[in-house]
């Protein structure tokens, strides 16, 4: 019965900011992006991960971007990249693009 009962109250914290879930999921492969938001909110998912390299981060053209709930907390990751280097590169850009640097997420 207590199992059962810290599993109601778990959570975990990123930059201070705690989550309930443990899932993360992407955005990627869907057919449309009516049918990633009903994905999203289907699953509780509190944190989305975005291919950095297959948005574009400036939003000159619709993506997927547009289409995010805002209460998701967007986790950027470096597919597609072939050295360290890069990734560090792909993953600043990133911060300051999407502001997933933890700060705003207090």
């Amino acid at each position: 019965m207590s199992t059962a009962a810290a599993a109601l109250t778990d959570h975990f914290e990123i930059a201070g900011h705690p989550f309930h879930s443990r899932l993360i999921i992407g955005t990627g492969k869907y057919r449309s992006y009516d049918e990633m938001k009903a994905a999203h909110r289907a699953s509780g998912a509190e944190m989305v991960t975005v291919a950095v390299r297959r948005v574009p981060l400036d939003r000159s053209t619709e993506s997927f971007l547009d289409h995010l709930d805002p209460a998701l907390r967007i986790l950027p990751n470096t597919a597609g990249c072939y050295s360290a280097d890069e990734a560090l590169r792909t993953a600043r850009l990133a911060r300051e693009a999407l502001n997933t640097d933890g700060s705003s997420w207090k």
